[in-house]
């Protein structure tokens, strides 16, 4: 009875250390304060993609929004293994972080299309996933049972990833645009922007909500809230109220220049604007997106 009681244990801890365990190789991603964390089976060129996006956005958020991850950081680029434990490999997102934490699943279905197919937007994954380790050291990235302003979180990840990537010049303005739409920005489908503030979403929800966070920067440069060189520097105010504790709504009035309400109203009705728009005329629109 006692070895059988004993050999119960040894199976349940051993099931407990293979499911916590993360076997990878450790690199120092130099010029940050991040760690990579490599399991094998990553190939040269997703690993790139990575380190690329990685570097690219940490030189942007220093220059345009004046503060970078400071760290440290554990980079999971994941293959055998998923993100967490207990998580079994490509189950779960392609990206995920937190203050101290982000991982790539790359065994996911949607990374391994980007790798093979896109190679600019696999690179702005990791470049996403670094802005929320940014927002958790800034404050403004609760726990996401308790977000009650997802749609900025996830459209400022998206905005300054990419704006990472135009700097550089990995990618176009015009490139930008393509992917907000071919993502389904303007889907009939999608809910007013206000549902957003708690409800996740897809490509399409995330591509409408980066749509908004550039509306958003436009407006808070306009209000002569943000300069029109650094716009993005109205986000960084905006995460550093909230991380020292003022309610979200009059952070968002201060940092961006516009109450809540009037922005959601205007952008709603910005949208179904544009839905009226013909193709034709959508070419020859001078405005971005709009």
């Amino acid at each position: 009875m006692a070895l059988a009681l004993v050999a119960v244990v040894g199976c349940c801890g051993f099931v407990y250390w293979r499911n916590t365990r993360f076997p990878a190789r450790s690199e120092r991603l130099a010029g940050t304060p991040i760690e990579l964390r490599i399991q094998d089976g990553v190939s040269a060129r997703e690993l790139r993609a990575i380190r690329e996006g990685l570097r690219l956005v940490q030189r942007h958020a220093s220059s345009s929004l004046g503060r970078s991850v400071r760290g440290p950081v554990e980079a999971r680029v994941a293959r055998s293994n998923g993100c967490r434990p207990f998580e079994a490999a490509g189950s779960a997102s392609v990206g995920e972080a937190e203050e101290g934490f982000l991982c790539i699943d790359t065994a996911s279905l949607g990374w391994q299309w980007l790798a093979r197919k896109d190679l600019t937007a696999a690179t702005a994954v990791s470049a996403h996933e670094y802005v929320h380790v940014l927002q958790g050291e800034l404050g403004c990235l609760p726990a996401p049972a308790n977000q009650h302003f997802r749609w900025i979180l996830e459209g400022m990840a998206n905005e300054v990833a990419w704006r990472a990537l135009v700097a550089a010049g990995r990618a176009t303005e015009a490139r930008v645009e393509r992917t907000i739409l071919a993502d389904g920005a303007f889907d009939p489908n999608l809910a007013p922007l206000r549902r957003y503030e708690r409800e996740g979403g897809r490509a399409p929800e995330y591509a409408l909500w980066q749509l908004a966070v550039h509306r958003l920067l436009q407006q808070a440069v306009t209000a002569g809230v943000a300069p029109g060189a650094r716009p993005e520097l109205a986000l960084r105010r905006f995460c550093g109220r909230v991380g020292r504790g003022q309610p979200w709504r009059s952070a968002f009035a201060g940092s961006f220049g516009v109450a809540l309400r009037r922005f959601y109203a205007g952008f709603e009705r910005a949208r179904a604007r544009r839905t009226l728009v013909s193709a034709e005329q959508r070419r020859r629109h001078r405005r971005w997106l709009w």
